[in-house]
């Protein structure tokens, strides 16, 4: 079993007491593989294992409810005499750093007079955080031409997002480049052999293009076969796909990416055969150009390109949820197959053949909106789905039928608004709340005697759960968050006052 470092940002407290975090406790695992029969629909849709099953044998894993605690006083010594910091043969083997007095900070915790906020810096590899002029709900990261598994500082990523402008003529599709994205540098150390000493902790530069857009961009995604083909799902009920290839090619021009009057160009499609509004929208990665569509009054639609380069909107919908789809998901490996969730707190499973219902539906039994899923591309019978209980849950689509997930956290204290697999470790998974965090998981993390002892004294730090290796604060209503593709471990998330990029310093310790 590999190991893995836990850190903590924007959440070490200068405290001497806590409200205690929650526990995890495991419990056999999920019913196995269903059994075959019934509908030949059904059989169509059995999901095979095509690797060899690295998850079979663990447990489940249920993340208990919340169970506060005094912690008794604790001083903690400087690791240096003078204040000096610690070195890296200090550093417990778990990652929690000594020479940082006080408590790890849960969102939610009651902050007490005396106490302050402050981050531990040491937790990041790169940290750096952006204010636009209105807040994004939504946004994606734009596929570069800049080199795969890139780890050298300083980087650059782009990005596209979408404003909630106060007014409906204000709002706009923003094409960002962020670049001179330094590592960050920590106050308690230097590192002679770092390959950015020079330029760490400046700030980053960040350049932009944007195009009107006529409302709130309630959500948008990129088309993974040509990413400059935009879709959003806008507030007056309208669904448009844009070309941003003008925008995004300017950031890529010396001297052009700088600003300027927003562009006004024409949809490529607008669709308003939607009775609502709506949030859920996605690409199929195996179909080009086969979008789904989803609003509040419950209907799905499936787009897809057609001859000459124009699109083509299937006016009958995909129906079955009760109320509101919040989101959709096209799989990774079948062309004709997509899941979606909704308020009825239901996943289902649909064949694209097959209108009239889904070919798989799950109740997730807490009487509460399932918001988002996320389907990985790495192991493609895993799914991970978000409620607005503060859960989320893991489900293995080969036993899906039982109703029993593979694993169910409730470590979150408010709905859960974003949920993305890792793109690099098949295991991991990146979790956004209401509740003002972004909590990284590796599901393939156990309990380490060795991280156990080191955290010894320290009660804030008992009962998190072995799962959970990194938790980022320091925003506020979080809404999305995703993974850079192309640089492992680095990751963006998007609030209502201001845009971070960021890459723990933990991501990857103890990889096979």
């Amino acid at each position: 079993t590999k190991k893995k470092n836990r850190a903590v940002h924007e959440s070490t407290m200068k405290a001497k007491r806590s409200a205690q975090a929650a526990e995890v406790r495991s419990r056999e695992e999920a019913t196995a593989e269903a059994t075959a029969g019934g509908s030949s629909l059904a059989e169509e849709l059995e999901f095979e294992d095509e690797f060899e099953d690295e998850f079979e044998e663990e447990d489940v894993v249920d993340g208990a409810g919340e169970e506060a605690a005094e912690m008794e006083e604790a001083e903690l010594e400087a690791a240096a005499a003078g204040g000096g910091g610690s070195s890296s043969a200090d550093m417990p083997d778990d990652g929690l750093n000594p020479s940082i007095g006080g408590r790890f900070y849960r969102a939610g915790d009651a902050i007490e007079e005396g106490e302050e906020l402050r981050v531990d810096a040491s937790a990041y590899d790169m940290l750096h955080r952006a204010r636009l002029e209105w807040p994004c709900l939504s946004f994606a990261v734009v596929p570069d031409a800049l080199g795969e598994d890139r780890a050298a500082f300083p980087h650059t990523a782009y990005f596209v997002a979408g404003t909630q402008a106060e007014a409906r003529g204000q709002n706009r599709l923003l094409c960002l480049k962020m670049s001179a994205m330094h590592r960050t540098k920590h106050d308690d150390e230097s590192d002679p052999e770092s390959d950015d000493e020079e330029g760490a902790d400046e700030d980053a530069l960040l350049e932009c293009q944007t195009i009107a857009h006529p409302g709130c961009v309630n959500r948008l995604k990129l088309m993974p076969q040509a990413p400059h083909v935009c879709a959003t799902w806008c507030e007056d009920t309208s669904v448009r796909l844009w070309d941003l290839s003008h925008q995004l090619g300017n950031l890529h021009a010396p001297g052009k990416g700088g600003g300027g009057a927003s562009a006004r160009g024409e949809p490529l499609k607008a669709f308003g055969g939607h009775g609502d509004e709506g949030y859920a929208l996605d690409w199929s990665p195996v179909a080009s150009g086969a979008l789904a569509s989803a609003d509040c009054a419950g209907k799905i639609h499936a787009w897809r390109g057609s001859a000459g380069g124009g699109w083509a909107v299937d006016a009958a919908p995909y129906e079955g949820h009760v109320g509101s789809v919040e989101d959709v998901q096209w799989s990774p490996v079948e062309a004709g197959v997509f899941m979606s969730c909704g308020v009825d707190s239901s996943v289902r499973v649909w064949d694209v053949r097959r209108k009239g219902a889904s070919a798989i539906t799950v109740d997730e039994q807490h009487g509460a909106d399932v918001n988002v899923i996320s389907w990985s591309k790495q192991v493609n019978y895993l799914v991970v789905s978000g409620a607005d209980d503060g859960s989320f849950r893991v489900w293995d689509l080969r036993s899906i039928r039982s109703g029993e997930p593979v694993a169910l956290f409730t470590w979150h204290r408010g709905p859960i608004t974003s949920v993305e697999w890792s793109p690099h470790e098949s295991s991991t998974i990146a979790v956004a709340g209401a509740d003002d965090q972004v909590t990284l998981w590796d599901l393939a993390l156990e309990d380490d005697p060795e991280a156990d002892s080191a955290a010894r004294g320290r009660d804030d730090l008992r009962d998190l759960p072995p799962q959970l290796y990194f938790v980022h604060q320091g925003q506020r209503d979080m809404k999305e968050v995703h993974w850079h593709p192309q640089i492992p471990g680095a990751l963006a998330c998007t609030a209502a006052d201001s845009f971070h990029v960021f890459k723990p310093a933990n991501f990857g310790d103890g990889q096979k």
